[in-house]
């Protein structure tokens, strides 16, 4: 979903999603959050057939009990992730298995040497430092966007240790143990195609097949 000023979604908020849309001033921060909100919202309605300001999304962490927990529909029967750049709002929706997805925009020129250390296995750094220069950052930020995607299933967040994580192949593979209560089951990687962008969906069942949807309003929110 491209984001934008959408006036008329912000009907299909929750409650207290709505208050803290009115607490955000106009822009693009806002945008975003409406955007965002407004589409989980939807595609809710589309599976399960519930209104979109009924739709009950739970966030509670799995592991700290705090509200940044990895977002469920109560009584769903499936599992999705989202992940937004300022532009974008990307949501991926699975019907078995548990599912993150990631969306970056491509990095500028040049990464960090920091950053790599931090955030890359040994042989990826030694794949990293082959590249020409030009094509380091477009390959840095899709390592990245699996990496995010990986921790985003398992619902450890930047709590993981990315250089921990190799990413690679089509599976996300532990290098010793990224966090505490790493999940022994596979977590298997897909890159997609988003324009300008890096993306990746991590998965507990390996996808096979992605249908692109973009979600439309109700004709009635009531």
């Amino acid at each position: 979903m491209p984001v934008r000023a959408r006036p008329g979604w912000e009907g299909l908020l929750a409650p207290d999603e709505a208050a803290r849309a009115e607490a955000i001033p106009e822009g693009g921060r806002r945008d975003l959050f409406v955007t965002s909100r407004a589409a989980q919202r939807l595609i809710a309605c589309r599976y399960t057939g519930s209104p979109p300001r009924q739709v009950r999304v739970e966030r509670t962490c799995e592991r700290c009990g705090a509200g940044h927990g990895r977002p469920r529909v109560v009584g769903a029967g499936y599992e999705y992730s989202v992940a937004h750049t300022r532009h974008r709002v990307l949501v991926g929706v699975v019907a078995y298995g548990l599912v993150g997805i990631d969306l970056e925009t491509i990095a500028g020129p040049g990464v960090p040497q920091g950053l790599l250390a931090r955030t890359t296995t040994p042989d990826e750094r030694v794949a990293l430092s082959q590249l020409p220069p030009h094509e380091l950052p477009g390959a840095f930020t899709r390592l990245w966007s699996r990496k995010e995607a990986t921790v985003k299933l398992t619902g450890h967040g930047l709590a993981a240790r990315l250089d921990r994580i190799g990413v690679r192949g089509d599976l996300a593979l532990p290098h010793g143990s990224p966090a505490e209560d790493w999940p022994s089951s596979e977590v298997h990687l897909l890159d997609l195609f988003v324009e300008g962008h890096a993306a990746a969906i991590a998965s507990t069942h390996r996808i096979t097949d992605v249908r692109s949807r973009s979600p439309a309003a109700p004709a009635t929110t009531d």
